[in-house]
């Protein structure tokens, strides 16, 4: 666990910073506007992929070792195929509508809305095939395809075509770009997939209506919570987009992006130890649990607080990097590093309660949380423009993950928190 936990940091390091020197190169090649259509493009991949896996590719995690440990060989098979077929199904059908609205409500040409709208179904696809690896535990490998391939791939392709091949990249070639890097991470994904026969094709499967209800109860839940997530962290770029300019969503995506990478060890560490808490959980084991969770709090803590401090010293410097017109946003991103580091200290609460069966209590919360990131930031931003919207956006960051460590607290009797560590100091 604790190689896979190295490697899974190094890669969503490795994934961070490479997003990040694209995000720069499409920001002073391409300017704020076309910044702007690749962060709202890449939001609505985001959540999209997230609402057409109906929650199936978490519930994968759930179910799984608990089909392993039990024998049922026949079921395990049936979720992992139920999952790719209905998001297949689900995604084709997403990316065609929003094809169709980049075309018809936004104005942009056919090859522009078909290149953007292909990332969708990559994405949830890649999503499913990440999760049926991660769920037998082979979370590192499971990181390959989205940390590593994705990031490298779209990198080159954006260098290849505005230096060799289109003289000034525009949105056609970012959203190609895009969709050939979603392509081939969900080949190496597949291919992993294939070759260790995570998923066995020809054999028999069970899909029978107690288990579908089952999926689809867990799945359902998940999908909520999962794809508020997404909007939480994509919905004030989303709405500057909506409600203000590309520019200015290009600032707001610059701002919130740069903030996120406090976090990313926590993202890395949740999805490590999903299936460990599953199992945990299946044995009913309370001390498991509390250890599982205050190690994965220290681990994001050691990276969280020195990014964070960094990022708070050096906001001038890195917004620079985007171009002139970005320096003025230096105290937005100071107010939402700080939101960002309390998410942080709040720990693996989600993921603690997800796989712990409280799915519908994590559920509600996020989803509340989102709905207010929608309407607030709505109105902050019609009334008031980005700095009280970005202030809207920090405080509901900060507070809803402590929220869900409180109800962890109550309901399991285990700290996920920071406060944690105490539990470590005393062992």
């Amino acid at each position: 666990m604790k190689f896979a936990a190295i490697f899974v940091l190094f890669a969503n390091a490795f994934s961070a910073g490479m997003m990040f020197l694209a995000s720069v190169f499409i920001s002073r090649y391409g300017g704020k506007e076309l910044f702007g259509f690749f962060s709202v493009v890449l939001g609505v991949v985001v959540i999209g992929a997230k609402i057409t896996t109906l929650g199936l590719d978490v519930a994968i995690v759930r179910f799984l070792p608990k089909y392993r440990a039990e024998g049922q060989l026949s079921a395990s098979g049936g979720i992992k195929r139920a999952a790719i077929g209905i998001t297949l199904f689900l995604s084709v059908v997403s990316a065609i509508s929003f094809a169709v609205m980049l075309h018809y409500f936004r104005g942009f040409p056919v090859p522009v809305a078909t290149a953007a709208a292909a990332a969708l179904p990559l994405a949830a696809l890649l999503g499913v095939f990440q999760n049926i690896i991660r769920a037998d535990g082979n979370v590192s490998r499971a990181v390959v395809g989205e940390a590593i391939v994705r990031p490298t791939v779209f990198m080159a392709l954006i260098l290849t075509m505005h230096f060799l091949w289109i003289p000034s990249i525009g949105n056609f070639g970012i959203g190609l770009a895009y969709s050939i890097a979603l392509g081939l991470s969900l080949s190496v994904s597949i291919a992993l997939v294939v070759s260790d026969r995570k998923v066995n094709w020809g054999g028999r499967i069970t899909l029978r209506s107690k288990h579908l209800r089952e999926w689809l109860s867990h799945g359902i839940n998940l999908l909520l919570s999962e794809s508020s997530t997404a909007l939480l962290n994509q919905a004030p770029i989303l709405l500057a987009g909506v409600l203000l300019s590309a520019a200015e969503a290009g600032e707001m995506s610059a701002v919130i992006r740069l903030a996120m990478l406090v976090i990313f060890a926590l993202t890395a560490v949740q999805s490590i130890i999903t299936p460990f808490l599953s199992q945990a959980m299946s044995r009913n084991n309370t001390k498991e649990l509390q250890a599982l969770v205050a190690r994965a709090s220290a681990f994001t803590m050691i990276v969280a607080v020195p990014v964070c401090g960094g990022f708070v010293l050096l906001a001038p410097q890195l917004l620079g990097f985007f171009g002139d017109g970005y320096v003025t946003a230096v105290p937005l991103l100071r107010i939402m590093l700080g939101a960002y580091l309390l998410y942080a200290a709040a720990g693996p609460a989600v993921a603690l309660l997800t796989m712990t069966g409280h799915h519908k209590v994590a559920r509600t919360v996020v989803c509340s949380a989102a709905t207010a990131m929608i309407v607030l930031g709505a109105i902050s931003m019609t009334f008031g423009g980005l700095v009280p919207a970005v202030w809207v956006a920090a405080l509901i960051v900060a507070v809803y993950p402590l929220i869900l460590a409180i109800l962890c607290r109550k309901t399991l009797g285990v700290d996920p928190t920071v406060l944690s560590l105490r539990y470590l100091v005393a062992r």
